[in-house]
């Protein structure tokens, strides 16, 4: 059975384990909604005066979640369908030990990592009390020389756990590799399911089973790696058969350092709005949220980078709940992270035959938006080097669409659009005026 099967069960048995009397039945909720509060405050539980601190979270269904504190204390929050916190509590006052990231497993339990081992926590009897811990995986290849896991552990469409262990020469000689293993309760031994060069210190998995991997690379002061690869599939009648081929997990795309102020993007998370697939990485010493629209190009990867969201307090985790429908976590508690169409920003960036079309949130000042000398454009070679290209603005009628009609550019570059001089028609500044394009061509 897979996890997927596992959260249907969940979901049934959902009011029986979470209807707690002192879960705010006394307390109005309050609405999350970003369009109605810029603010996006969250209930405050009377019986509970201290928020809890988010350090990761997993969705059970679409009103509950599993979350992992900083104190490394798993808790569960229950919210209503506007997404108002509703009420939260400690599974245990048990410390693990453990990674930031957490994973839903079967039969009421939680799925967490340290780097020495991967652990199941179960609440059996379903009252809010962890009852038992058990170890999934304490032993792998290279455990006896050191390899340990750093990143995971997420959960596939099979019913696998993934984690990421770090660097180990195969053999004598031979450059040292990252894996990706994949447990599975009917196989016999872990089987790595990707390799990789550089270390992986975070990963998430889209529904259909892509992986994306933030490298580590911190001597590099460029930006910041993200892989993007598809796993081989798994075959569920013979769980303990290899892989035919590998895939290697390399650098696909580059979070320029400029679009980060140079702060570390720790955590990612897939999720899909407006029917499009996209990868959010948190920032938590700038409080940016940047957006990544990944896009496969015969073989290699291209695609939008931008600044979505500067929130109110560091947020240090993230997650799809539901399509068009996130909620992120950090010192403060849970924070809803919607559309943010408020702001007056750049939302999305697509290539056009010709160059760039850039769209914003709000209509922008035509007379600025037209001039060529209010945009710069310059082509950053993942190579080295920098070459700047000649911008025709052209406006549409929205007056919030901008085609950038380009010289053309080379191929394995990360064009950088600045938007030095493009106010909104109320005289309102762009959040971040720079937009990273990765370009890819065959």
């Amino acid at each position: 059975m897979s996890l997927s099967h596992f959260h249907l069960k969940l979901i049934s048995l959902a009011a029986a384990a979470w209807t707690l009397p002192a879960w705010g039945q006394d307390t109005p909720a309050v609405d999350t909604n970003p369009d109605d509060s810029p603010t996006r405050e969250f209930t405050h539980i009377e019986p509970q005066d201290s928020k809890p601190t988010v350090r990761a979270i997993t969705p059970i269904d679409d009103n509950h979640v599993l979350f992992l504190n900083k104190r490394g204390q798993i808790g569960v929050a229950k919210f209503s369908p506007g997404l108002s916190l509703i009420g939260w509590d400690y599974y245990s006052e048990v410390y693990l030990d453990t990674l930031p990231s957490i994973a839903a497993g079967p039969g009421f339990s939680a799925l967490v990592a340290s780097p020495t081992e991967l652990t199941q926590a179960f609440d059996t009897n379903q009252d809010l009390d962890l009852d038992f811990f058990q170890a999934l995986l304490r032993d792998w290849p290279g455990r006896d020389q050191g390899v340990i896991i750093t990143a995971g552990p997420v959960a596939d469409q099979y019913g696998r756990v993934l984690v990421a262990l770090s660097p180990i020469a195969a053999t004598e000689g031979e450059p040292a590799k990252a894996t990706v293993i994949a447990w599975h309760p009917a196989a016999k031994e872990p089987v790595t399911v990707t390799e990789s060069i550089l270390p992986i210190t975070a990963m998430a998995l889209s529904a259909d089973g892509r992986l994306a991997a933030r490298l580590s690379m911190p001597d590099y002061k460029e930006g910041y790696y993200i892989s993007l690869s598809d796993l081989p599939p798994f075959d569920a009648e013979n769980p303990d058969a290899a892989p035919g081929s590998i895939p290697m997990t390399n650098p696909s795309l580059l979070i320029p350092s400029e679009l980060t102020k140079a702060a570390d993007p720790t955590q990612i998370a897939f999720f899909r709005e407006d029917g499009i697939e996209k990868l959010l990485a948190v920032c938590p010493g700038t409080k940016g949220i940047v957006e990544i629209v990944p896009e496969a190009v015969n073989g290699g990867w291209q695609g939008a980078m931008l600044l979505r969201e500067i929130s109110p307090e560091p947020i240090e985790t993230l997650v799809e709940m539901s399509p068009n429908l996130l909620i992120g976590g950090g010192d403060s508690g849970f924070v809803p992270i919607g559309k943010n169409e408020e702001v007056f920003r750049i939302s999305r960036v697509t290539p056009a035959a010709d160059g760039l079309v850039i769209n914003f949130t709000k209509p922008i000042d035509r007379f600025a938006a037209v001039k060529p000398e209010n945009y710069t454009v310059t082509e950053v070679s993942l190579q080295g080097g920098l070459s700047t290209t000649t911008a025709t603005p052209v406006i549409e009628s929205d007056g919030r669409t901008v085609i950038l009609k380009l010289d053309d550019f080379k191929s394995e570059t990360v064009l950088r659009v600045v938007c030095q001089n493009v106010p909104s028609e109320s005289g309102e500044t762009l959040l971040n005026p720079q937009v990273f394009y990765k370009v890819h061509k065959p």
